[in-house]
């Protein structure tokens, strides 16, 4: 199978854990892991991403992830936090750049990777920023400069935690928009708060205490039912070509 396949993974630290988490996504995919706070998402992200080292399997285009060393990795996995502070004034170019280091071992960036690079950014409609100190950017285009370092990877997997949080509706639009136009070639796997944006995702995981819930087609496991099992409070879901949009029930 061209894409990620994930068999009883399973993590635990101090009083919480992750278990038998089994999925698949396929190329040109975004699944979107969804859950109330605490549930386990960016957990499991670090652990796709090899940041904790958990327990099962994670194969890429049928590959045992177990078999990599780190540089291979960087080359497989693209990982995006939901958290960075800027402590420097970099430029923008050089920041997604340094996404080249695993193609680069000890030589510096050549003409090539600089237009990579270029590629990249206005790719994600943003090469007006490239000689910007991205200490000065705003969080959204900071997000987007942070997508293009992962992306100059040139990953398989683009794994991003909440990318849309701390964004104004529009921008969270845009960057849906976005990751589905990347996400042709590759496999984007989310983490997301919002289940009204999921929809936007192909598949849908949902998580609570560590453990699936459910997981399929967004369309099917977006219901109200299963909202109400997750978050604990009663949710309308309403279906509009195609979309599913989900409300709180204040009657």
């Amino acid at each position: 199978m061209n894409g990620v396949r994930v068999e009883g993974l399973r993590f635990s630290y101090r009083d919480f854990k992750i278990e038998n988490i089994s999925f698949e996504v396929r190329k040109g995919e975004i699944l979107a892991i969804l859950g109330p706070n605490g549930s386990g998402k960016t957990t499991l992200l670090k652990c796709l991403a090899y940041i904790l080292k958990s327990q099962g399997c994670i194969y890429v285009d049928s590959f045992d992830l177990r078999n990599c060393n780190r540089r291979e990795l960087a080359r497989i996995l693209g990982y995006v936090p939901q958290m960075h502070v800027p402590s420097f004034p970099y430029r923008v170019i050089d920041v997604v750049i340094a996404g080249r280091a695993p193609h680069l071992g000890f030589r510096t960036p050549t003409k090539n990777d600089y237009e990579v690079a270029m590629r990249t950014l206005e790719k994600l409609g943003i090469s007006d920023l490239a000689e910007r100190p991205y200490t000065h950017l705003s969080g959204g285009q900071l997000k987007l400069v942070l997508i293009a370092r992962a992306l100059v990877q040139e990953p398989r997997v683009l794994l991003l935690d909440e990318p849309t949080s701390n964004l104004d509706i529009k921008n969270k639009i845009l960057l849906y928009r976005i990751l589905r136009d990347i996400s042709e070639d590759i496999s984007v796997i989310l983490s997301e708060h919002d289940p009204s944006l999921a929809s936007f995702a192909d598949k849908v995981l949902m998580m609570k205490d560590g453990r699936i819930v459910s997981f399929g087609k967004s369309s099917n496991v977006l219901n109200e039912k299963t909202l109400a099992e997750v978050y604990e409070t009663k949710l309308h879901v309403i279906k509009n070509n195609g979309r599913v949009h989900v409300i709180p029930a204040v009657d």
